[in-house]
């Protein structure tokens, strides 16, 4: 599809797919909204949710508990409650915000990045190779990380974790309430070792050419 796409009003599923142009869903959407490959701008807003962001080179899978989403391009706005979201793949700068939901967010692409969650915790995958500097907090939670550069203080109410990875660059904010933050490097799950195969079971030795097996006994039908 070519052109740009516009649905406002109320709907039960929407599914778009292959649009050369943008799309702006305004309403509300009671069961699903599935969008993918769309080449331009997408805006979406609803009660609960507003959301926009420059293209979609994947999918999108958005209902009443759920958003996740591949290969979207920044720069993303994101405001939402009570959803759990994981979003792989992005690049560009991120201004994420939810609550009483889990936050899983896997960047291909560094830009500025913001995140703000209460109430469920917040996955964050960076760049092993990228430069950015931090300043992470979580209230009643306490932050995890796997890049060394960082330096981690869960020892008060407020667990904080602060410092400049590579040559630094974009910032990283996070901030959490009553919920953990875990800062992780993208390789460290792409570079895991895999478990080892099964192990052949070894071959039984020949026996010696001048022996013979000993013969099977015969058996008689009852």
């Amino acid at each position: 599809m070519a052109s740009d796409v516009s649905i406002q009003g109320r709907s039960n599923d929407v599914s778009i797919e292959d649009v050369k142009g943008a799309v702006h869903l305004d309403g509300e959407f009671m069961e699903s909204v599935k969008l993918a490959k769309i080449s331009q701008p997408v805006i979406f807003k609803s009660s609960r949710t507003d959301m926009d962001f420059s293209r979609l080179d994947g999918d999108l899978d958005l209902d009443s508990g759920d958003l996740q989403a591949s290969d979207l391009v920044g720069p993303l706005r994101l405001n939402t409650r009570s959803k759990d979201i994981r979003l792989t793949g992005v690049s560009g700068d991120v201004r994420l915000q939810d609550e009483n939901g889990s936050v899983e967010l896997r960047m291909n692409k560094m830009g500025s990045m913001q995140v703000d969650n209460r109430k469920g915790d917040i996955q964050i995958y960076l760049p092993d190779k990228a430069g950015f500097q931090v300043d992470a907090r979580a209230r009643n939670g306490e932050v995890q990380t796997d890049f060394d550069q960082l330096k981690v203080d869960n020892s008060n109410d407020q667990a904080v974790a602060t410092g400049t990875v590579g040559t630094g660059g974009p910032h990283v904010v996070i901030n959490n309430e009553h919920g953990t933050i875990e800062i992780r490097k993208t390789s460290s799950l792409a570079e895991a070792p895999e478990p080892p195969a099964p192990q052949k079971a070894p071959k039984a030795p020949k026996a010696p050419r001048a022996t013979e097996p000993p013969k099977a006994p015969q058996v008689t039908e009852n």
